[in-house]
């Protein structure tokens, strides 16, 4: 057996999630990219009931293209399809959407979408990017399928998988919140935000990953949501793995609360405390305040101005008007992240039996109110420049403008909502938002 052959196949696996194939019957041949995943040895496809369906149900035969755009490292190879049927009653659906999560929208948008395993017979490896090495071919026998499902098995680390969990991607407005609330202190006392930020960063990863178990276990949270990390719907952790991890995350960041409010005042213990209860109150019962339609007025609130003032008073030990009004703008893109993704997900929000923002506004609705957010971020940090709340030199938020016109765009045309995923666009668009405004604070004040 061709071990090092496999080992470069098994490794071209991993890192694609795109396959070319190609099927024939009766002198019609047809080639396509698909979304794939290789679960033991066979491969796993999503296939619109196009060209490639018609010739695979008439010929099971079929070839495939696995590459990256480089030729350097490539599979090449035969097999046998079968169809399994719709990819809504499939359970392999999810060997896909582990490696490639952008399909649950086009399987969404597309309904028929079907789950086509092919067995490989024959593949051809070939791997230039150590010593040159001649394609190498591999029949693919009960002896190497046995390979694939034992030596060449290789889940996902488990560390990977609660790193999922946390949906680290979110982490910015936590960020941009903390640093800009010490920021605005007249002193500051960087091991304290450094303490703040951890402290607040584990918090606001405990409720992401609460927030996912208690939407499962209401039903919400099915195959066809996007807005998850997908841990549970995917079957990469059990339903008690996610509930003790994220009790765990706010124990760690309740204790690092508590010794800063220990350190610093009372108040710090109290601003946590309310972050904490309405960050919980989001999908916990009896408030659910994501499925009263009160999911953006809690997030806006958390993780803006209530955040920022904590921050703020770590640093000065006192209260003020200024972190909590500087907490506004990157507050309001905040919410477009939440609106972004209730937006593409009104359908699912719907059929759960909650009430969202975006639902109760409708398609056109919602693009208005994701251009009013957006738009107020940059009115609201003019109207704060002109105040004295925030320097002039926040004025380089202006440069964030060609990232806000595009999700605007999107916004206006809701096929591209699903498809574009605007909320990590959002999410993005604060980032750089954000930091900016960091930025502008950091020389302003200093």
């Amino acid at each position: 057996m061709d071990w090092a052959a496999l080992h470069a196949a098994k490794e071209i696996f991993r890192r694609n999630k795109t396959l070319t194939l190609v099927s024939h019957t009766d002198g019609q041949v047809w080639a396509g990219k698909v979304y794939f995943a290789e679960h033991e040895g066979d491969l796993y496809v999503a296939l619109e009931q196009g060209r490639n369906f018609r010739n695979i149900k008439a010929n099971p035969h079929v070839f495939f293209v696995i590459e990256h755009g480089v030729p350097d490292r490539f599979i090449q190879g035969e097999g046998v399809a079968e169809i399994l049927g719709d990819i809504a009653e499939r359970p392999e659906r999810h060997l896909i959407f582990r490696n490639a999560f952008e399909l649950v929208a086009f399987a969404k948008a597309f309904p028929g979408v079907q789950v086509v395993r092919i067995r490989p017979t024959k593949l051809y490896i070939s791997d230039f990017t150590g010593d040159w090495k001649p394609r190498a071919e591999v029949t693919v026998d009960e002896q190497v399928r046995e390979a694939f499902r034992t030596v060449l098995n290789t889940p996902r680390p488990l560390w990977k998988r609660y790193f999922q969990a946390v949906r680290a991607f979110s982490f910015t407005v936590t960020l941009i919140s903390v640093v800009l609330g010490a920021l605005l202190s007249p002193a500051r006392d960087w091991a304290l935000l450094v303490a703040t930020l951890l402290g607040a960063l584990l918090l606001h990863a405990g409720v992401n990953v609460l927030s996912d178990y208690m939407d499962y276990r209401r039903g919400a949270d099915r195959w066809t949501v996007l807005g998850s990390s997908r841990v549970l719907v995917d079957g990469l952790l059990t339903p008690r793995q996610v509930l003790l991890f994220g009790a765990a995350l706010l124990t760690l960041g309740g204790l690092i609360g508590l010794t800063l409010a220990w350190l610093r005042g009372w108040p710090v213990l109290w601003l946590g405390l309310v972050g904490v209860v309405i960050g919980v109150s989001y999908t916990a019962p009896p408030l659910g305040l994501k499925y009263r339609a009160l999911g953006d007025a809690a997030v806006f609130l958390a993780f803006g101005p209530l955040m920022a003032l904590g921050a703020f008073y770590v640093q000065a030990q006192q209260l003020a008007w200024a972190p909590v009004l500087a907490a506004v703008p990157p507050g309001l893109l905040t919410v477009g992240v939440l609106h972004g993704n209730n937006f593409r997900d009104v359908e699912e929000d719907r059929q759960s039996g909650y009430v969202t923002v975006a639902q109760l506004l409708g398609s056109h609705g919602s693009s208005v109110y994701y251009l009013f957010l957006v738009v107020g971020a940059y009115a609201v940090t003019l109207a704060l420049m002109e105040a004295g709340v925030l320097p002039w030199w926040c004025l380089l938020t202006a440069l964030s403008l060609p990232l806000a016109w595009r999700n605007v765009q999107i916004a206006f045309r809701p096929m591209r909502v699903a498809f574009t995923f605007l909320d990590l666009l959002t999410a993005q668009l604060h980032f750089v938002f954000g930091l900016l405004v960091v930025v502008g604070v950091a020389v302003g004040v200093r």
